[in-house]
């Protein structure tokens, strides 16, 4: 705060201090203990003016000193003049890696064996079975025509037992 600022801001406390202790404590005609509020006014219009002062007058600003010191220290690793102890030794091979390929995805439809139990002929046959595929297929979501890395064994098992469903309630036996 400024000199001038810090003085009038004093001032404005001394005449709101001398407003509230003249009116304080004033007695009436008759005895009694008269209070007119001069306490209150003097605070609010002492409290008023110093904050009009305080909030015209310009901001200071503060800024740390400067540190004139040493620098930090900072220690430099060890210096060794062998390599380490734990240090691994070089990866050799004997013979190359043998790569394997990965295996074939078996296809489930080839798990269901049906039997005619009504004596159906063998186009019969393989019309039920295509359908019987297809409905699988739908009520799975695997298709046996679509094998890739991402096919489930859940899929595969709930393909089979469509199938197996679909061929007994064409009148077929299931293995």
């Amino acid at each position: 705060m400024k000199p001038i600022a810090f003085k009038t801001a004093a001032l404005a406390l001394v005449v709101s201090l001398g407003a509230a202790c003249g009116t304080a404590n004033a007695w009436g005609r008759g005895g009694h203990y008269h209070h007119g509020g001069g306490f209150v006014l003097g605070a609010v219009v002492g409290l008023a003016a110093a904050g009009t002062v305080m909030s015209l007058s310009e901001p200071t600003y503060v800024y740390p000193a400067p540190f004139y010191g040493p620098p930090p220290v900072v220690y430099a690793p060890p210096v060794y003049s062998m390599p380490p102890v734990y240090s691994t030794p070089p990866v050799v091979y004997s013979t190359q890696p043998v790569v394997v390929a990965p295996p074939q995805p078996v296809v489930a439809s080839s798990d269901v064996i049906a039997y005619p139990m009504h004596n159906q002929s063998a186009t019969q046959q393989a019309g039920d079975r295509a359908a019987c595929e297809r409905w699988a297929s739908n009520q799975s979501g695997y298709d046996p025509a679509q094998v890739s890395q991402w096919t489930t064994g859940a899929q595969t098992s709930s393909y089979s037992r469509a199938i197996g469903a679909c061929m007994k309630g064409r009148g077929y036996s299931i293995n």
